[in-house]
């Protein structure tokens, strides 16, 4: 993959909400530290993004959020490419209810997709994470 793509996935990660979790309290959680809440979000992964439903699209936000230790996090996969979780879970679950019906992807790619970068070592964009490409608007 190029640099330019990694860079592109990066983007798109991060505006998917990559950004992506679980720590389900009460606010946005920005600048919070969130515990690490597993490798599964508690949805179906057979869920697909697009006309997730806006209490999912929050648990999903929540947990990624989580898996990277906060709503603004990002693990660094090396030559400027990286993963990350939303600024706040409000433009986190903006960006899912932005997926369209081109968007094949489900809440196991994201899963998939996190787990890759959190259980590194995130040397490139994790492989899971190029199904997103399509979900970005």
């Amino acid at each position: 993959m190029t640099s330019a793509a990694r860079e592109r996935v990066a983007r798109v990660v991060a505006a998917l909400a990559l950004a992506l979790a679980l720590a389900a309290g009460c606010g946005d959680g920005d600048g919070d530290d969130l515990p690490d809440p597993g490798p599964s979000s508690g949805l179906s992964p057979e869920l697909p993004l697009f006309d997730l439903p806006e209490a999912d699209a929050a648990t999903l936000c929540d947990w990624v959020a989580g898996r990277f230790g906060g709503y603004g996090r990002r693990v660094d996969c090396g030559g400027g490419a990286y993963i990350s979780s939303a600024p706040s879970r409000a433009e986190c679950v903006r960006s899912y209810q932005a997926a369209d019906d081109t968007c094949a992807a489900t809440i196991g790619v994201v899963e998939a997709c996190v787990n890759g970068a959190v259980e590194g070592p995130c040397t490139a964009i994790p492989v899971e994470c190029v199904e997103l490409l399509f979900c970005a608007s």
